[in-house]
């Protein structure tokens, strides 16, 4: 017949034989004592260092100025170097491109420590229960490592009977687990202790736990502790700054009796634990006054040099290409030592080339809407302004193309590179190189009028003239006459129209066939016009005289 262990527990614990020493050193004996606060050791704060700090930016309008909207440039490389050209401290811009100095790392510097406890005094298991410490304290230096030790108790109260109808040895142990938890990082102790062993008769019948077959082992404690380091810079960040930090702690009762056969059991367990969390930190070293130099270790990638700033009010004069500030530090912070840094750009515009000379000079006009497209490195398109203007700004390092295209009604004239320099083919610019800081100006692409149509001459038919005598006719005009002949071979009588004329002021298109008599048969300005009617009339006038005078020869 199978025998069912029974195992009890008493709402108090049994009186224990331990001796604990109460705060104030009071010894209490055989009683189990109220859970105490934890100890804090408090923090002194240390007093602040004087800052140096600043900023790396995107200097978007290049004045040397930290402006609001101007975008942060992070991980950038700084150091700060002594008057002697000493490095005493090294860091990078954060996200919002900031960063700051105010104390001197260089050299050795020694490991202080710096204390917090965290004590869960016994208590009936199974429990669970949570404390604070204090945080680490950033002014004190740089927090380096932690180190959590746990160290706990199992204390249990042993009596057991043997229910086997044959002689047994009964054993007994002490265990349990303590376990802690703090902000990353858990540690367990596991106290275990063997409480000893007795050689049980046979069950006699009565379960008192004595007599010959029952057995009390008496209050046992086992004690373990477990230690565990922090180093990882994420967790260390969670002991540091405001706030508190919080211990928790978990025990519970392992302990148990062991027999060759049926056993019955009664165990009573308490549990404590005292966790000690230790700072290991650098001192804190302030800067010293005086001089030091900030140096911008690295240019950030895709960016030119730019202007430099001490206080953001005016920008140090010379100082694109030089990566340096130079501070005086006289117990005071000293902020806003700022870097710009720039950034690439083409820019240029489509114009009216007016006196087809292929640049743009002043007062000629811009085309607007005219689509300019980027190639290369980075690529885009954008539309000129109301002024003919474009710009492509903010562009990384690389090797570009422009594309302009051709605006209607515009005739394609001479385009002209910009002033950082490639190749120029029609309506393209290509194999252009672009450093990191260069702002390329003057990409001009020029654009002519086209020529506006002009009506042709329309030609005037002669009036039929009277035939002459065939003796009165001049084949060939006399020297200096400037007339005309026709096409017929026949000079035209004095008033009549020449052979071809111009109507309604217009003027026939350059090149164009001609028609009519040499005299017109080019494109005729004004003065022309005008002379040849005057050389008509005077021929016309000469005729008449030869013909008078013919008559007058007839006569006589």
């Amino acid at each position: 017949m199978a025998l069912r262990i029974a195992l009890r527990r008493l709402a108090k614990p049994r009186t224990s034989s331990r001796i604990l020493v109460a705060a104030g050193g009071l010894v209490l004996l055989g009683a189990v004592l109220p859970v105490r606060e934890a100890i804090a050791f408090p923090v002194t704060q240390a007093q602040a260092c004087p800052v140096i700090s600043g900023y790396v930016y995107y200097d978007v309008n290049d004045n040397g100025l930290r402006d609001a909207g101007e975008p942060p440039i992070a991980g950038v490389p700084m150091q700060l170097r002594n008057a002697a050209g000493g490095v005493v401290g090294s860091t990078s811009t954060n996200g919002g491109g900031y960063y700051e100095f105010d104390r001197n790392t260089s050299g050795a510097l020694p490991t202080l420590t710096k204390e917090q406890a965290a004590t869960f005094l016994e208590t009936i298991t199974d429990w669970t229960s949570q404390k604070t410490i204090a945080p680490f304290d950033p002014a004190l230096g740089t927090l380096t490592s932690i180190e959590v030790t746990v160290s706990g108790d199992i204390t249990s109260s042993i009596e057991a009977e043997s229910l086997d109808s044959d002689p047994s040895t009964l054993s007994a142990e002490v265990t349990g687990t303590i376990t802690v938890n703090v902000p990353g990082m858990q540690v367990t102790a596991i106290p275990l202790l063997h409480a000893g062993e007795f050689d049980a008769a046979p069950y006699d019948g009565v379960s008192d736990f004595g007599g010959a077959s029952g057995h009390d082992f008496g209050t046992n404690t086992a004690s373990d502790s477990a230690t565990s380091t922090i180093t990882d810079a994420n967790t260390l960040n969670l002991f540091s700054g405001p706030g508190e930090v919080t211990v928790r702690a978990a025990a519970r009762a392992l302990s148990r009796t062991t027999g060759s056969g049926n056993v019955l059991n009664e165990i009573h367990t308490t549990a404590s634990a005292n966790v000690e969390v230790v700072y290991r930190y650098q001192p804190l070293t302030c800067l010293v006054d005086g001089t030091y130099t900030i140096v911008e270790v690295t240019q950030p990638a895709g960016y030119g040099d730019g202007q430099e700033s001490a206080g953001n009010v005016t920008p140090i004069p010379g100082s694109k290409t030089t990566d340096l500030i130079t501070v005086t530090l006289a117990g005071q912070d000293r902020p806003n030592n700022n870097f710009g840094e720039l950034r690439a750009s083409l820019q240029g515009c489509v114009y009216i080339d007016a006196n087809r000379n292929g640049l743009h000079d002043g007062g000629e006009s811009g085309i607007p809407n005219v689509t300019i497209t980027l190639g290369g490195t980075a690529t885009g398109s954008t539309a000129t302004g109301s002024d003919g203007c474009y710009q492509f700004p903010n562009l990384p390092p690389g090797t570009y193309t422009l594309t302009e295209t051709q605006p209607p009604g515009y005739e394609d004239c001479q385009d002209n590179i910009g002033t950082q320099g490639g190749q120029t083919a029609n309506d393209r610019f290509y194999d252009i190189p672009l450093p990191a800081n260069v702002n390329g100006r003057n990409n001009d692409f020029g654009e002519c009028l086209s020529p506006t149509p002009t009506p042709t001459a329309t030609r005037t038919p002669n009036p039929t003239s009277t035939p002459m005598p065939s003796s009165t006719v001049l084949s060939t005009p006399p020297t200096g006459s400037g007339t005309s002949t026709t096409t017929s071979g026949s000079t035209p009588p004095s008033g009549s129209t020449p052979g071809s004329s111009i109507t309604g002021g217009n003027q026939p298109n350059p090149g164009a066939p001609s028609s009519g008599s040499g005299l017109f048969s080019r494109t005729p300005d004004v003065r022309v016009v005008i002379l040849g009617f005057a050389i008509f009339a005077a021929s016309g006038w000469i005729a008449f005289l030869a013909m008078g005078r013919a008559r007058d020869q007839q006569d006589g």
